[in-house]
This record gives structure tokens, C-alpha cells and sequence, in this order.
């Protein structure tokens, strides 16, 4: 069988890993930056912590905050969810999921029986004991002793997260990886736009006739089969920022490893790709495929651009 690509890429190993349990969050995985408003009687901090890497993870209650000095000393007690009598803590960790943001404020309180120390960083330590600083815009008064309410926590915010759309999305493939008699191809999603949007599922391809833009593309046998070969499962969420890729592998086997009856082989010239809810694209790509049952196979996309578990 001759098989022929249109489009180049990366090539990568084909490896298969069952799907991982979620993990408790880093935050040595985190980006982050603050913003500070006053109010009466004191400032307001809020933070907004980005996840950099894959898969998503759980954010733990656990997470200590504390202020520090532009030496980056510690000032006062850290504070956690457990220790903030105002705020619900949660059976078990809040899922950061498709949101790959959580947004944290901090209340300080100002009053005459106040002793204050100005705070230019706020540490962030998870539960494995890693600590990222988090550098203020500006000095923050933070009382350390007296009589008045010192600082506390708000609730965790976990923003939704902005989908991608079609138009934000070039679609390409990559080059192919055989193995054992079936070759894979990355079928790659980047984001073309200026904004970072969100991007998950399992994209359905249907093999079809046309080797040109412009071709008739009547389908040629079934769309490829949802097969669960990364560690993210069937497309857990993506983070996409701009120019970033994500991608799903589509493998096509060899039409000889079936029987005649079974098969009965046909060429394809194109591909259509379909996400849903965000977009169909037409794609070039030429080989041959069962009619009769499904000899083309897709996983759920992943970052990057190989296909496979990053």
C-alpha cells in the first residue's frame, strides 16, 4: 500500500499508557501575577496562577499563602484554607480541570492598633512543599500584631475557560510514524489567534476522495475508531496560547493485514476533520482504507505536536 503526505511535521514513538489519575497540583507548574486594590480599611490582593504544563491537576485546600518582605522574609503566620473560618473547604481538592487558572485573593486589615510591615511578595507553597513567590506591584501594609483582624482568604475562583473556535484553529498533519503495520499521523491543532484558548476532545476523520481544496471529497468507508492511546485518555483539555500546537494521532493500518471479505480496500485522497462543537477542516492526505469496517483509527488530542502523550 503506498501511502503519501501533503503536509509535513515531527515524527515520534508510538507508545501506549493507560490514563493517569489527576494529580495534586505543583506549584512549581504554575505562572503567576498579582494585582492590588484598596478598599476601606484595607487592600486587597489577588493573585491568578496559570498552569504551564499538562495534564491539569487538583488544586489542594491545603495551599499556604504567606506575605514576604522585598528580602523575602516571611511576615506573620502563612494562611490556608482550614485556618480561614469564611470560606468552605471542600471534602475533598477543587479540580482546576479545563480552567488551567485559579485566582486566589487575600484581605488585609488596616487600624490604629495596628502594627504593620510592608509585604512586596506573596509565597505560594502546595502540599509538595515547593514555593513559588508571587512579586506584588507594589508594597502592601500587612499587620503583624495589635488588636484589629489581620489578613484573611477568599474564596478560590477557578475562571472558565475560553474554547477555541474554528477560526483561531489551522489545522495540519504530521509526518508519519509506522509501527507495526499500522502508520500514525498527527492530525495538528494551532492556535492562529492572539488570545490562549482551551481545546479537548477526541476529533472525528473521515477518510474521503478529492486531492485538491476544491475536489469533490464523496467518503470513501467508515470514520476512524476512537482508540485510547495517551496517558490523557479520550482528549482531556489543552491549554493552547498563541502559536501553541496540540494534536490527536490518526493511524492507518495496513489494509493486508485483513481478509478480502472483510475489507474490501479503497483509496482516499483527503481527510475531514471535525471537532465538535468547534469546527470542521478538509485536510490532504492519500492511502487506502477498509469499506467495511473501520481500519483507520484516532486518539484524543494531546499537547504538542506528535500525537502522542507528552
Amino acid at each position: 500500500m503506498l501511502i503519501s503526505l501533503f503536509v509535513g511535521g515531527l515524527a515520534s514513538e508510538t507508545t501506549v499508557a493507560s490514563a493517569a489519575a489527576v494529580p495534586t497540583c505543583n506549584v512549581l507548574r504554575f505562572g503567576a501575577s498579582s494585582s492590588v486594590s484598596t478598599r476601606p480599611g484595607g487592600t486587597t490582593v489577588r493573585l491568578v496562577m496559570t498552569s504551564r504544563y499538562f495534564p491539569t491537576c487538583d488544586w489542594s485546600y491545603g495551599t499556604k499563602y504567606q506575605f514576604f518582605t522585598s528580602a523575602k522574609s516571611a511576615i506573620g503566620s502563612p494562611l490556608d484554607f482550614r485556618s480561614s473560618p469564611t470560606v468552605a473547604v471542600p471534602v475533598s481538592p477543587w479540580p482546576v480541570n479545563d480552567t488551567f487558572q485559579v485566582v486566589q485573593s487575600i484581605t488585609t486589615e488596616e487600624g490604629v492598633r495596628c502594627t504593620q510591615k510592608s509585604a512586596a511578595f506573596v509565597g505560594v507553597t502546595g502540599p509538595h512543599g515547593a514555593r513559588i513567590l508571587i512579586r506584588l506591584p507594589g508594597s502592601v501594609g500587612v499587620c503583624v500584631s495589635g488588636a484589629t483582624k489581620w489578613s484573611s482568604l477568599q474564596a478560590v475562583v477557578f475562571p472558565k475557560p475560553t474554547v477555541c473556535t474554528a477560526s483561531a484553529l489551522r489545522v495540519s498533519m504530521g509526518r508519519a510514524n509506522g509501527a507495526a503495520g499500522t502508520i500514525y499521523y498527527p492530525v495538528v491543532f494551532t492556535n492562529v489567534s492572539a488570545k490562549a484558548c482551551q481545546l479537548a476532545g477526541v476529533p472525528t476523520v473521515q477518510p474521503t476522495t478529492g486531492a485538491t481544496s476544491g475536489a469533490l471529497h464523496a467518503l470513501v468507508g467508515p470514520t476512524a475508531a476512537v482508540r485510547n492511546e495517551s496517558s490523557s485518555g479520550y482528549g482531556d483539555a489543552v491549554r493552547l496560547v498563541p502559536k501553541a500546537q496540540a494534536s490527536a494521532a490518526y493511524g492507518v493500518a495496513e489494509t493486508g493485514n485483513f481478509t478480502p471479505s472483510q475489507c474490501v480496500a479503497a483509496n482516499f485522497k483527503s481527510l475531514e476533520v471535525t471537532l465538535g462543537g468547534v469546527g470542521s477542516w478538509w485536510v490532504a492526505l492519500a492511502g487506502s482504507t477498509c469499506t467495511l469496517l473501520a481500519s483507520t483509527s484516532v486518539t484524543g488530542v494531546v499537547p504538542g505536536s506528535s500525537g502522542l502523550t507528552p
